[in-house]
């Protein structure tokens, strides 16, 4: 077997002209610093064209970077073409790959889609034998404005889950996570925290309608928001580890606009949605980033498996979480859902329905906060999206009542007139 593997790499390879010496520093077909040397020595490409991976015959034709006694290949961590990194149009960190293995952009362009071609065309990175290659990262289609962040800095996952039956983040997890701060209207003192929220870009907070207005009909008005927040009751977070890591001080800014939905009801809950504009500009920080929205209406979440929720609201203590909490819920059908929630009116494609396990749940004061799907594409570090906002609920962590979360996908059109220059 070792002689015909040996033969086979002889046959395969050109006459190779500006040779390299065993040891010798070059530079791989996908631009990577590696080392000149046997390409029996070099596991990554010999396993490939042994296997027979696509693409990994042409990579090491490519990569041979001279001759002795066998063939040399500049030998780097990489054995494919395609696998070389790129940025897709929407800033996102991804990898080359032939576009017949990109599903997510194939399965866009079978419509024929205007936006999803021209993202299409916008993505090639290369021309290989399995045709072209375009940036395969999470997205098919475009940013629609400038004023939400682009994919270098949105909604990263950082981990290597009031949260009813949740666990505790880590001091760096969802820096996006933002607090609601109201004071009582007849003295104008500090309330607490009642709902929560996210950062979307450097001036607005996305968050639930009625955590808004809640002024309307309870003693007490929102009056602020906090970044950065991870142990509310103290002045700076810490966590405990090996070595120590504390998050630099929390924020807390003024409200300059409340944007609540012109069609918003609070008493079926309908078009439970709104933004909050800032003072003044945050600046992003490890601990204070913006969460992706989704470019455009995403396929029906009822089709994903599970979601995550993230907050600070009512345990299974029945206290207010003093740290940030974490939960994966099962998504619920809308068919299932309507068969169990009545006070919400009728569940439509405008809402999402998560949960419903004991035990497991958003509660009070997680209100306004995200219903958030995670991608985990081979080609692209996982990203989090939000996908809904904690809207309403039949009490918290009960078996056979999810939890019902506005669609942000329903609501992009709104969103994005609503956002202002900074």
């Amino acid at each position: 077997m070792y002689k015909k593997l040996v033969l086979l790499f002889v046959i395969s390879f050109p006459v190779f002209l500006l040779a390299l010496n065993r040891g010798d520093k070059c530079t791989t077909p996908n631009g990577e610093t590696a080392t000149c040397q046997a390409i029996t020595d070099c596991h990554v490409i010999k396993n490939a064209v042994i296997k027979r991976e696509q693409g990994a015959k042409e990579f090491a034709q490519k990569s041979q970077c001279g001759r002795d006694t066998h063939p040399l290949v500049c030998c780097g961590t990489l054995a494919k073409l395609y696998e070389k990194p790129c940025t897709t149009p929407n800033g996102e960190k991804a990898k080359c790959v032939p576009v017949s293995i990109c599903s997510i952009i194939k399965n866009a362009i079978v419509g024929h889609d205007k936006d999803a071609e021209e993202f299409a065309r916008l993505s090639q990175c290369g021309y290989e034998n399995e045709g072209p290659s375009v940036c395969c990262g999470s997205e098919a289609y475009p940013l629609r404005t400038n004023l939400l962040p682009n994919r270098t800095v949105c909604g990263v996952d950082k981990s290597n889950e009031r949260i009813y039956g949740g666990t505790v983040t880590e001091i760096w997890e969802f820096p996006w996570m933002a607090l609601l701060g109201y004071n009582y209207n007849d003295s104008g003192s500090d309330a607490g925290f009642k709902c929560g929220g996210t950062l979307t870009n450097s001036r607005y907070v996305l968050t639930a309608a009625h955590c808004v207005s809640l002024r309307s009909y309870a003693e007490f008005y929102l009056s602020s928001v906090r970044l950065g927040e991870w142990r509310i009751s103290t002045d700076r977070d810490c966590q405990e580890s090996i070595i120590p890591e504390c998050a630099e001080p929390v924020i807390d800014l003024n409200i300059e606009e409340k944007i609540l939905h012109p069609n918003y009801t609070r008493r079926k809950g309908e078009n439970d949605i709104a933004l909050l504009r800032l003072e003044k500009n945050v600046k992003f920080s490890d601990y204070i980033q913006p969460i992706c929205l989704p470019v455009r209406e995403s396929p029906d979440p009822s089709l994903e498996s599970e979601m995550y929720a993230v907050g600070w609201g009512r345990t299974e203590n029945y206290t207010q979480s003093d740290y940030k909490l974490k939960v994966k819920l099962p998504i619920v059908t809308r068919a299932a859902c309507n068969n169990r929630i009545r006070n919400s009116g009728t569940i439509g494609v405008d809402r999402i329905c998560a949960g419903g396990e004991r035990g497991k749940d958003s509660c009070y004061g997680d209100s306004g906060g995200p219903l958030m799907g995670l991608f985990t594409g081979e080609n692209v570090k996982p990203r989090y999206y939000q996908e809904g906002i904690v809207s309403r609920g039949n009490g918290c962590g009960t078996v056979g009542f999810p939890g019902v979360y506005m669609r942000v996908a329903k609501y992009m059109d709104w969103i994005i007139e609503n956002l202002k220059g900074f």
